[in-house]
Parts: C-alpha cells; sequence; structure tokens
C-alpha cells in the first residue's frame, strides 16, 4: 500500500559532522512533534551518501547538502531535475565556490555557521513542514455538521495548521464571497464533510468545484448512509460509519485520528502535484516562446534562457503577497526576478489592487507572471 512510505522525506547529504547532523536533526524532531506528526514514521530523516536518497517525489521532500564525493555530482543533478529543493551547505560562505564547483555551484546555499536551529528552519520550510504553510478549507452545511467541523477546527489548529472556516475566518466588513475563494485558492487540502444535503448547498457545491479547478487536494469525510460522489476528483477518503459520533454530534477519538492522518496523506501529495503543474505549466509556455529551462535554483526555482537573457523563476504555489516578492530577491540573482503563480480563481479585487500597485514599485527587481502566460510576459522582458 502507497500510506506505508513516510509522507515528508527529509535529507542531509553528504559531509556533515556527526554533530551537526546530530543537532540539525534534534531540531527537526521537535518541530514536527510540534507539528502532531511523528519522527521516524510520518517525517524521515536519510543521512549519508546522495545515492542512498531516493523520495517519492509525489511526496514533499528535501535536502540539506554538505560537500559530496565528486562521484556523486550526477546523483544531486538527478534529483534536483526530479524538481527535490536542494540547499547547499558550505563551511562558510567565502567557501561555498571551492566546495562546490559543479552544478551545486549555481545555487544560493547556507553556511555552516548560520547554526543548526536555521539550518533545520530552511530543509523545514523547503519541504512545505512549518506552520504558516500548512493550510486547509473546512467545506461544511451549518446546518448539518457545525459541531464536527468546529471539533476539526480545533483539531487542526492543534497540529499548527492555518484553518478556514466561515465563522472564524472572515473579518466584519469583509466581502464573504471574494474573501472565501481567495482563502480557497490559498490552501493545501478542501476538507468537506459530505452530509446528505452538502452537494444541495450552492456554497458547498460551487467550493467543491473551485478546488477541483485549482487541483487542490480534496478528503471527503462521508456521513453515514452518504453515497461519494465525483469520486475520480477527491485526493483521500474517510467513511464514517454511526458508531463513530458522539451523542454531542462530535467525531470519537479514533475516527478523529484517522482524519487528520489521512489530511496530512492528501497535503504532502497535493502540494507535491502542484508544484509539479506549475513547473509544467511555465515550462511549456517558456518553450512554446522559443525559450528554455536551463537548470534550477534553490526553494524549486527555474533558470530560463529567452532571448539569451537568463531569468530566474519562482513557482508560487499559493496566493502571492509582499512576502513572496521579498523572498524572491533573497539570492542575489541578476534582476528581473520572477515569481509565478496559478491565477486559476484568485479573483480579490482589493488583493488585485494591492498587487498592481506593489508590482508597478518594485518591477526592477521582482515581478509577478501568471504561469500560463509565463513564456510571453519573460519573451517580452
Amino acid at each position: 500500500m502507497e500510506d506505508q512510505y513516510p509522507r515528508y522525506s527529509l535529507a542531509l547529504l553528504g559531509d556533515f559532522s556527526a554533530d551537526t547532523a546530530d543537532a540539525i536533526e534534534s531540531v527537526i524532531a521537535e518541530k514536527i512533534e510540534a507539528l502532531g506528526l511523528e519522527f521516524g514514521e510520518d517525517v524521515t530523516l536519510y543521512r549519508g551518501s546522495a545515492r542512498g536518497f531516493n523520495p517519492r517525489i509525489d511526496r514533499c521532500c528535501a535536502a540539506l547538502c554538505a560537500r559530496i564525493d565528486p562521484s556523486d555530482e550526477g546523483v544531486i543533478e538527478r534529483l534536483m531535475y526530479r524538481e527535490v529543493p536542494i540547499i547547499p551547505v558550505a563551511r562558510t560562505r567565502e567557501s561555498f565556490a571551492a566546495e562546490f564547483p559543479g552544478d551545486l555551484g549555481v545555487l544560493n546555499g547556507l553556511p555552516l555557521t548560520d547554526g543548526p536551529a536555521l539550518l533545520a528552519h530552511s530543509l523545514l520550510e523547503a519541504s512545505s513542514l512549518v506552520p504558516r504553510q500548512r493550510r486547509v478549507f473546512l467545506s461544511y452545511r451549518r446546518i448539518e455538521s457545525t459541531e464536527a467541523a468546529l471539533q476539526l477546527y480545533a483539531a487542526l489548529c492543534a497540529r499548527q495548521y492555518e484553518v478556514f472556516l466561515d465563522t472564524h475566518g472572515i473579518l466584519p466588513g469583509e466581502h464573504f464571497q471574494e474573501v472565501l475563494w481567495q482563502r480557497l485558492s490559498d490552501s493545501d487540502v478542501l476538507v468537506y464533510l459530505d452530509t446528505p444535503g452538502y452537494f444541495e448547498s450552492r456554497w458547498t457545491d460551487l467550493e467543491f468545484n473551485k478546488a477541483s479547478l485549482r487541483n487542490i487536494g480534496m478528503l471527503r469525510v462521508g456521513w453515514p448512509k452518504v453515497a461519494p460522489r465525483h469520486t475520480r476528483l477527491i485526493s483521500g477518503e474517510v467513511q464514517l460509519a454511526e458508531a463513530d459520533f458522539l451523542e454531542n454530534g462530535n467525531i470519537g477519538d479514533s475516527a478523529l485520528a484517522t482524519i487528520l492522518n489521512t489530511i496530512e496523506f492528501c497535503r504532502t501529495k497535493s502540494v507535491a502535484q502542484r508544484y509539479a503543474d506549475i513547473i509544467h505549466k511555465v515550462t511549456c509556455s517558456v518553450e512554446a516562446a522559443g525559450g528554455r529551462i536551463i537548470g534550477r535554483s534553490s526553494r524549486r526555482g527555474l533558470v530560463v534562457s529567452i532571448r539569451d537573457q537568463v531569468i530566474v523563476v519562482y513557482p508560487e504555489l499559493r496566493v502571492p503577497t509582499s512576502e513572496s516578492l521579498y523572498e524572491a530577491t533573497l539570492e542575489d540573482h541578476l534582476p528581473p526576478v520572477a515569481v509565478v503563480y496559478n491565477e486559476e480563481g484568485i479573483e480579490e479585487r482589493k488583493w488585485v489592487a494591492h498587487m498592481s500597485w506593489l508590482t508597478a514599485r518594485v518591477k526592477k527587481h521582482v515581478r509577478l507572471v501568471k504561469a500560463n502566460a509565463s513564456g510571453n510576459t519573460l519573451l517580452d522582458w
């Protein structure tokens, strides 16, 4: 069964000292436990030669890479082209070029002097395992499943997810529908409580279809005697029985644990698939415009050559923000740098106005680009 594999695969590749690797592992184990995940089961950390790291690319994965044996350079290159985020780690910033003369030398990395905590955070961030990256949208009918929705909301928040629930996620005075679609576009997983009348509601039916449009992972939590619909679109399923419910309408502990574990499984697959999709869109669009992908940068970045100009492109999985633009400038690439995003379903007028205003002012350094039009946009540059 595919569920026997870890949800997330991390690695320390190359010449890390035992003390350094132990310190990084200790920080990672502590952070993973705080997410409600089991280190060694849900999240694994491989330590050793690059030849021994073979993660599933349909799950989130990432690696820190210290000095490697020259014979392993081809292995590292293959990992990079499988879209595994690789972060080089040098002894000092000044020794970076000497330690990484091959393909890793084109990536911006970190020095060991940054310390275990920052190195561990960078690895967790590259594998989408920091709390601000963990986002779930709860879709339900209030008249049928409010108690269970509130219970799931609390349980997910305890696992350091950012959870959107319509009664908690929209401030007074905000445009309800626009905020709803924006938060859905920003989520990793749609968890829908499939009660008898779920698809009879216009709003829940729209939420389901918009999540499908953006290829967001969809987990069905099925109520007793409710037959599943649209099975080809869902990423996972937990079918509940009458015995799984308590008298107050809450879900029993065992079934709740199953739902939480399945959400984590759907999330890692959803994130990996959507990164692959946006990179595929960019690649096809660039090639259609006469350009090509000539390399990779860290954080899943692509190095594009188009009309003899080299542009670094960073895929943004969620709704881009000013922080997305800022982070694209951190690795000292020649400007301008592109942040590419999937524009499907992102419609909030306030966001559009804000990002248009912002990108007009930082255009010399970083620009926001729609994935489907990325080739022609970069060609215009």
